[in-house]
């Protein structure tokens, strides 16, 4: 699998993650509502960078951070881990998160299109999973908008803050977008 260095959009940039980064997601990490369905909860740096480490050395793991004019406002994952399929290599999982004061400008879908273009085109993926809680409707329509079809909902398994909430899961797959 070729992993770029960076990806482009017209407004911005996705570079990997490097312990430098730490501080900066952080200090979207913490605040809730940039964070709300990724079901984690960053409490310190220290924190951040235990949950991110793991990341700089896995090879079944991409993370970028996304970048706004050299100004970090949030981060991009893929895991290719086979846990998430029974194909392997050819499905990924996919998570985001924007500092909430980014929302609703466009660039979370943006990001998903130009990763979603990267992966079908330059490695061997078929097909893209993503999930999201029912209650977060501008996030499952940033998935509709980048073709994401819903595929289930599963009820009461996705915790956030020691409440159990709906969520909905999507796909998308290579021949669909040809």
């Amino acid at each position: 699998m070729v992993i770029p260095t960076t990806l482009c959009t017209q407004r911005l940039t996705l570079e990997p993650l490097t312990l430098a980064d730490t501080q900066a997601i952080y200090t979207i990490a913490k605040e809730r509502q940039s964070i709300e369905d990724f079901q984690y909860v960053a409490r310190s740096v220290d924190d951040v960078k235990a949950w991110l480490e793991p990341s700089y050395h896995e090879p079944t793991q991409l993370v970028w951070v996304i970048r706004k004019q050299g100004q970090t406002i949030g981060l991009f994952e893929v895991c290719f881990e086979a846990e998430y399929s029974d194909l392997e290599d050819k499905v990924c999982r996919i998570g985001y998160f924007l500092d909430f004061r980014h929302h609703n400008q466009g660039y979370a879908t943006e990001v998903l299109l130009a990763v979603r273009d990267w992966l079908f085109r330059d490695t061997d993926v078929e097909r893209i999973e993503a999930g999201v809680t029912l209650r977060n409707i501008p996030s499952y329509r940033v998935l509709e908008k980048a073709g994401f079809i819903r595929e289930k909902i599963v009820e009461g398994n996705w915790e956030w803050y020691g409440k159990f909430y709906d969520s909905a899961y999507y796909f998308l797959t290579k021949i669909s977008i040809l």
